[in-house]
């Protein structure tokens, strides 16, 4: 089985001592023989509203006993408080893939657009359809408007599938990251799904 580790600011420091750098070294729960895959996605946020939105989240320092979890902000955001998810797949997970998607892969910082997308080919194809679940792990966006951001997948089938990380309306959304994950639609003991404020 893999497992779900959590990870708040709040367990470094109160939200009114912001920190831009906050990590925390976390144990697995069992020993692997060789390092898991830890994939880190944003839950939670509190941030000054008079700057630009800069977050960011990540895992290093990953052997078979724990790994590093951070989340951070830069130049002159101030990140109240924020958490993160990490799904850490078993090295024995070889039929679940896992990859990383940026909007810098198709197109630079400094000429930010509403919508982008890139066809996702797996390494190796899937019997049937799998089910792909994607979650943020970065975004920068403007001040000046309210953020608004969205990431999906489409087109899924047994070679691959588009990942999309879009805005809307007036919002600048200058980058953003996003992790995926894709695993056969019959795998044992493996349940997701989406939530929506709008449902």
């Amino acid at each position: 089985m893999s497992a779900v580790s959590f990870f708040k600011t709040q367990e470094l420091h109160p939200p009114n001592q912001p920190q831009q750098k906050n990590s925390k070294r976390i144990e697995f729960p069992e020993t692997y023989v060789t390092p898991p895959r830890c994939l880190v996605g944003l839950r939670a946020l509190d941030m000054e509203c008079s700057t630009h939105f800069r977050v960011a989240a990540h895992a290093d320092s990953i052997d078979g006993r724990n790994y590093t979890a951070h989340i951070e902000t830069w130049d002159d955001t101030t990140l109240y408080a924020g958490g993160i998810n990490t799904l850490i797949l078993k090295p024995a997970n070889i039929d679940i893939l896992s990859g990383e998607f940026s909007t810098e892969d198709d197109h630079p910082f400094n000429q930010p657009q509403l919508e982008t997308s890139r066809r996702i080919n797996f390494e190796r194809p899937f019997l049937t359809p799998p089910i792909v679940v994607v979650w943020l792990n970065k975004f920068v966006t403007s001040s000046s408007t309210s953020t608004r951001i969205r990431t999906y997948a489409s087109d899924i089938d047994a070679r691959g599938f588009t990942i999309h990380i879009d805005t809307w309306a007036d919002t600048t959304l200058w980058t953003a990251a996003a992790l995926w994950v894709a695993y056969p639609e019959d795998k044992d003991h493996i349940y997701s799904g989406t939530a929506n404020t709008m449902d």
